[in-house]
């Protein structure tokens, strides 16, 4: 299949296995627009080495990245900023802030900050013990970064559960009056809780369980719309048909 855009992504020990919180934004968004990609799957220290030499910038060194090959090999980093450069670049597919650019931005930011480092620290583990051969690389490279061991970093799980409940309860009231975080329509916003969420259910599928599908508050929402957000979470694009 004829692609116009090439994804960069992080693979783990299972093959095409999509997790990364980043990574999945750009790929969600992507299927949501229904732009035909392909993707490109590095290991971990492949990361540092490959993308510096696309982005021509050795302080550019994580992924998503993209190379946008119908509009001259333009690359773009970071999911926001490829979101951005999406809605310029593929006028002609659906949006992904419907004109408020700012609320989806919004939802974003919160969610970035206050769910996903939560997330995080339930899942590290469970990343490098998924990073196979490279798995002594991932811990030694992050202890160095957070400058203590992933076990005292990850701490009392009982509390990042506590927060990952607690910050849920506004989205989760949304979901009870309307299809999509920002309405009733899919968007940024969506893209960017269903993608921690989809690093929560892979990394920790028991506590995806405990906080999403059994939250006391709203669980039967998150899951009907994760339902709904199915078709976009998928390795590739849905079908033009079932698209929206």
């Amino acid at each position: 299949m004829s692609h116009d855009i090439i994804l960069y992504d992080v693979e783990l020990t299972t093959p095409n296995e999509i997790w990364s919180p980043n990574t999945c934004k750009t790929r969600f968004a992507l299927n949501y627009k229904g732009i035909p990609y392909k993707t490109v799957w590095l290991k971990f220290p492949e990361i540092g080495k490959k993308i510096p030499e696309i982005t021509k910038n050795e302080a550019c060194h994580t992924v998503p990245i993209i190379i946008d090959v119908r509009n001259g090999n333009k690359v773009v980093h970071e999911s926001w900023k490829i979101a951005n450069y999406l809605e310029e670049a593929y006028p002609d597919t659906p949006s992904l802030f419907h004109g408020n650019i700012g609320a989806h931005f919004f939802i974003h930011e919160y969610c970035t900050r206050r769910l996903l480092p939560k997330i995080f620290k339930l899942s590290v583990l469970k990343v490098a013990e998924k990073a196979g051969e490279h798995q002594q690389w991932f811990i030694q490279t992050r202890e160095k970064a957070f400058k203590t061991s992933l076990d005292k970093f990850v701490g009392d799980q009982s509390i990042h559960a506590k927060a990952i409940t607690e910050n849920l309860v506004a989205p989760g009231r949304v979901l009870k009056h309307y299809p999509y975080l920002t309405g009733t329509q899919v968007g940024w916003a969506d893209i960017c809780l269903a993608s921690y969420i989809t690093f929560l259910r892979v990394m920790r599928p028991d506590q995806f369980q405990a906080l999403i599908v059994n939250d006391k508050k709203a669980g039967t929402d998150f899951v009907e719309w994760l339902k709904r957000m199915d078709k976009y979470m998928q390795l590739n694009p849905p079908a033009p048909a079932a698209r929206i």
